[in-house]
Order: structure tokens, then sequence, then C-alpha cells
């Protein structure tokens, strides 16, 4: 395979791997929202894996990908934060 074959390959590939990433990110910000968290997890950490393993991406993508993450990784850790409350009351009483 020569060297414009693989490239083209490669593109195509990153490509892919980042219609994966943004549909995993959707699919677990719309877990944490159902409170499904075990699955929001599940795709937290797919994407988060996968994210630095795309070499061609733009800014802009990196960018929406990367506010994608942030706000689902927020969205359970805000969810740990309340169990945690709730734990720390219930030890309370």
């Amino acid at each position: 395979m020569n060297a414009t074959k693989l490239a083209q390959l490669r593109s195509k590939t990153d490509r892919q791997l980042i219609a994966v990433i943004d549909s995993r990110l959707d699919v677990g910000c719309d877990y944490a929202r159902r409170g499904y968290y075990a699955q929001a997890q599940e795709a937290y950490d797919e994407a988060r894996v996968l994210l630095p393993r795309v070499d061609g991406l733009t800014q802009a993508e990196r960018h929406r990908l990367g506010t994608k993450l942030v706000r689902l990784g927020e969205a359970l850790e805000e969810r740990t934060d309340r169990a945690g409350s709730r734990v720390q009351a219930a030890a309370f009483f």
C-alpha cells in the first residue's frame, strides 16, 4: 500500500472514530439525564480513552468533543457528590 492510500485510510478511520466518540458522548449525556449512571460512566470512559487517539481532529472538533466530555464528566461528578451528601447526611442521623 502506498503512502497516499495509507493517509486516506487513516483520514477515513479518524472521521469514523470522531463519529463514534460524538455518538457515545451524546448517549452518555442521555443516560445521565435519565439516571442510568453506570451506562453514562461507561460512555464517558470510552470517549475519554478514544479521544486522544484521533490524529485528524480540527481545533473546532477537539473543542466541541472536549466540551461534551467535560459536560458528561460534570454530570457524573454531580451525581457522585449528591450521593455522597446523602450518605453523609444518613451517617449523621
